[in-house]
């Protein structure tokens, strides 16, 4: 099936795309060593002494390319060295497949693209390129630019709201509760069977609205599992209003083999499933099942809580903390002993500490001075807590090193630990 026809180019996204392709970008040639990348470059003596040549493409597609390419530096998705080296000097090759093969399409996305990458490997095989990394079945790096430019358009010209499509991103939800520093935050409902896709879409929407990103997957897994079993038991169901205990019997049985012996998830499933059967039968929602959630699921269901003993771990040892402390210095990546001494001054979760500003991370008053920042879990802002002069140092020291290499477009929420497209060096005062 080609999924590229649900999201042909619009009429106002092909403009937007022309009407950002002026001044230097409508050249056909990039210089990449040009003062306008100043801005994109690891380090400001970084030269790349490589030309991005756009002219082999024909005229529907150049600036699709053009765009893609600078979209992605702009936002920090792509670096400026891989634009040149890995994309750039795969543009001849693929513009000379896609002139001979399809001289008359407008956008990426209108290949089938499972098909056109088969194709595009054939192609390059019977040209004497190279369609292997490293020996690795893996996409070669022309195959990874067609692929890359297929997906960025299929998403871009997706006009649809974020609630309509069957993979949300959490980023474009207005008050969705998610951490910067997760990787992915995505919401993917294709592995819902069709018949409850809806109904898995409007429970989330209405979670998502006042739970963690965390909770909403959990909540998508198990949904997914719980409707995955139903959907084989009852192929013509599109509702859940006949569920009866002995189906939810059945389910556990079911559950219990799936997650062997992980009690704790177990548990935790059944819990948020439990929630979910209740939480549509007091929403009302159409799909919800006739008999309450108390006589499907009883709580002699859930399996008991481990109950730990003295010998259990809940948490570091002090003996291990004070070895830690003791070899501090020794800590691999060196980067990230700036963390630990803030988790050791404050007490606070590392999520707390990753999430601190460097323009506001840091008070002094006559007192002393003070860490700021705010606890996610307890929802309080701007929490204030006591650290010595030394840490202070610290502190001070490393959000003036992260201040200088932060541009708007690198760390625009200004966090005192960032990843930028190098590792961000966070220094460490010098020793008295």
């Amino acid at each position: 099936m080609n999924l590229a026809i649900k999201n042909l180019p619009t009429a106002s996204k092909v403009l937007e795309i022309n009407q950002f392709i002026t001044g230097y970008w409508e050249n056909d040639i990039w210089d990449a060593d040009d003062s306008i990348f100043n801005d994109f470059r690891k380090v400001s003596s970084e030269k790349s002494h490589r030309k991005m040549n756009f002219t082999f493409f024909s005229p529907s597609l150049k600036n699709e390319v053009k765009f893609f390419i600078i979209n992605r530096i702009q936002n920090d998705d792509l670096q400026l060295y891989s634009a040149v080296h890995n994309y750039c000097r795969c543009f001849k090759q693929l513009a000379i497949f896609l002139n001979k093969f399809y001289p008359d399409i407008n956008s990426f996305v209108e290949l089938d693209i499972d098909k056109v990458l088969m194709q595009f490997r054939s192609y390059l095989s019977e040209n004497g390129f190279s369609i292997r990394i490293h020996g690795r079945k893996k996409l070669s790096n022309y195959e990874n630019l067609l692929n890359r430019l297929f997906l960025f358009y299929q998403k871009y010209y997706d006009t649809r709201s974020e609630f309509e499509k069957d993979i949300w991103d959490v980023r474009n939800i207005p008050g969705a509760k998610f951490a910067d520093y997760v990787s992915n935050q995505t919401l993917n409902f294709k592995h819902i069977s069709d018949p409850f896709l809806n109904l898995a879409k409007r429970y989330l929407k209405f979670r998502i609205s006042y739970l963690s990103f965390g909770q909403c997957a959990l909540d998508l897994r198990v949904m997914n599992l719980f409707m995955t079993f139903i959907h084989k038991r009852y192929p013509l169901w599109s509702d859940l209003k006949a569920l009866n205990r002995r189906d939810m019997e059945d389910y556990l049985v079911w559950h219990n083999q799936v997650l062997h012996d992980k009690i704790p998830s177990k548990r935790y499933y059944l819990i948020t499933l439990h929630v979910f059967l209740e939480n549509i039968e007091k929403l009302q929602f159409d799909e919800a099942p006739d008999l309450p959630v108390s006589v499907l699921l009883f709580k002699e269901d859930f399996p008991r809580k481990v109950t730990k003993t003295e010998n259990d771990i809940k948490y570091i040892p002090e003996g291990v903390l004070q070895q830690i402390e003791e070899r501090l210095e020794y800590l691999t990546p060196a980067r990230f002993i700036p963390v630990v001494i803030l988790l050791r001054a404050t007490g606070w979760r590392i999520s707390d500490i990753l999430n601190l500003r460097y323009d506001s991370c840091l008070e002094r008053s006559s007192q002393g001075w003070y860490l700021c920042g705010d606890i996610k879990k307890t929802q309080v802002l701007n929490h204030r807590v006591p650290i010595t002069d030394e840490v202070a140092l610290i502190v001070q020291t490393l959000l003036e090193t992260i201040k200088v290499q932060s541009t708007q477009s690198n760390n625009p929420k200004k966090y005192l630990f960032v990843q930028l497209e190098t590792p961000a060096v966070w220094l460490l005062p010098p020793e008295p």
